[in-house]
């Protein structure tokens, strides 16, 4: 079963990271889990070479350690247990991805802040970073502050899939998920070559032929996987096709994948930044192992 022992909330006192305690602290609840907050004071890039050998001695570290241990001391408190807080030196990204490898950390937890058209900036770099390079879940949420507390609860999940090997063992991994949440689960898929647009007035019997053999083929890594969920699925880009099946069906979290691709695009699957961008909830990305298509 899927189980976070260790929960690591990277803390930056932002307006976005304060709404976050709620879900942090229902989480580390529900599952048992000891939970760490971390800060991380960010060194300037010029400070390890300084521009004229005088610049480091203008960084006093000790006090910037200092006000932040105060301040993360005060900035969640559990009423059942205590957390460990911890505050290091250095790049953010670097070290809440070295802190969680060393640390058998099951799952981080965290904001995106970007505003930006690019990748990096509409999920904000350290987020991004952390997404590609973690090999634990990494759950993320773009609009805490304004979602209130109505997806607490996660009643209701929805698990966006592929076609490729790997949906088999997260097609489980998403129902154990669910169980342990005791949601209703639904899987999503996405068929953008069906799309109209797509089509440009091509034949209607195309559509419903593409459309179809994604369910006949779903079904089939549905009964492999010992499984028989409902299925969304529309011919439109991934991350809208997800978007809009959560609004339809409240969806308190979203499940995506990370696994082994093609060297060029990383560990990241291609549509998550795009899923997270446009989620009306709360992502959790999981880790998904490489399937051989060796014998």
């Amino acid at each position: 079963m899927p189980s976070f022992n260790h929960i690591l909330f990277p803390v930056d006192f932002s307006d976005r990271c304060r709404a976050l305690r709620p879900f942090v602290t229902s989480m580390a609840q529900r599952f048992h889990s000891k939970l760490t907050l971390m800060h991380v004071v960010e060194i300037p890039a010029a400070w390890y070479g300084g521009f004229d050998g005088g610049y480091p001695d203008m960084l006093d570290t000790d006090a910037l350690e200092e006000a932040a241990q105060t301040e993360l001391n005060t900035f969640l408190e559990l009423p059942d247990q205590e957390a460990d807080k911890i505050v290091n030196l250095g790049e953010p990204a670097s070290e809440i991805i070295r802190f969680a490898g060393e640390n058998q950390v099951d799952l981080i937890m965290m904001p995106t802040h970007g505003y930006g058209k690019f990748r990096n900036l509409l999920l904000g770099s350290i987020t991004a970073k952390v997404l590609h390079d973690a090999k634990c879940p990494v759950w993320t949420a773009r609009r805490a502050e304004d979602d209130s507390l109505k997806h607490l609860e996660c009643r209701s999940i929805l698990g966006a899939i592929d076609r490729t090997p790997e949906t088999v063992l997260l097609i489980r991994h998403y129902a154990e998920l669910a169980r342990e949440f005791n949601a209703k689960l639904r899987l999503v898929h996405a068929v953008p070559g069906a799309h109209p647009d797509v089509l440009h007035g091509l034949d209607e019997d195309l559509r419903r032929y593409l459309l179809q053999s994604a369910r006949e083929q779903i079904a089939r890594l549905q009964a492999e996987a010992g499984t028989n969920l409902e299925v969304c699925m529309e011919g439109d880009a991934v991350s809208k096709v997800v978007r809009e099946a959560a609004l339809h069906h409240d969806g308190d979290l979203v499940l995506i994948g990370r696994g082994i691709l093609h060297e060029r695009f990383g560990e990241l699957r291609t549509n998550a930044y795009a899923i997270i961008r446009d989620a009306p909830c709360p992502v959790l990305s999981v880790q998904v192992p490489a399937v051989s298509n060796q014998p």
